[in-house]
């Protein structure tokens, strides 16, 4: 994101879909632009986020071109069809997961996809990889002192990414955590 408000760009998203079982059924990576191509951005979280602008435009796609093409990852996730095949009562809903999930789904649904769209595929349930660390903080099951940050539980949970990290890249941080969420669910289950 080009800042943590609404206000600013999307600049890229990544949707990785797994089961219950942490089997990946399927990803998008969007590399995103205003459709006015008018980005908004805030030093700091550019420099965070360390995405070149002038290059990143060059490849990236407007809201308006992403919607079709999240639209069809999240049906084809869900039912298996095809845009345009009609929606059968036995279609999935995914729960959404992430670390500060809410943000991520409100920057969604103002840029990207309606709230409609949106929810014919995702509940508006959703899990909170750092809501999680608070119930296991006061279960007893993560230190009270231990760090909050994907990075941070990342090395607690002794997981290894590839050889370079690149945090602040959405397919990174995704899959990171994802993995983090795995052995919260691990941990849960002992």
């Amino acid at each position: 994101m080009g800042g943590r408000e609404l206000k600013y760009s999307l600049l890229t998203a990544y949707f990785l879909a797994t089961d219950e079982n942490f089997n990946v059924l399927g990803d998008l990576s969007l590399q995103l632009k205003p459709d006015d191509g008018n980005y908004i951005v805030n030093g700091k979280s550019m420099a965070v986020n360390g995405i070149d602008i002038i290059q990143h435009d060059k490849v990236a796609v407007t809201y308006k071109e992403a919607k079709p093409l999240l639209y069809k990852f999240l049906q084809n996730i869900c039912t298996g069809r095809s845009v345009g095949e009609p929606l059968t009562p036995w279609v999935i809903r995914l729960t959404p997961v992430g670390h500060g999930v809410k943000g991520d789904i409100e920057h969604i649904l103002d840029k990207i996809i309606s709230e409609g769209s949106w929810e014919q595929f995702c509940t508006y349930h959703y899990i909170d990889t750092s809501v999680v660390l608070q119930f296991l903080r006061a279960c007893g099951k993560i230190p009270q002192d231990t760090d909050g940050s994907i990075s941070a539980l990342s090395e607690y949970f002794g997981i290894q990414g590839p050889s370079v990290y690149n945090w602040h890249n959405a397919k990174f941080d995704t899959e990171m955590t994802m993995k983090v969420y795995e052995k919260m669910v691990e941990l849960g289950k002992k």
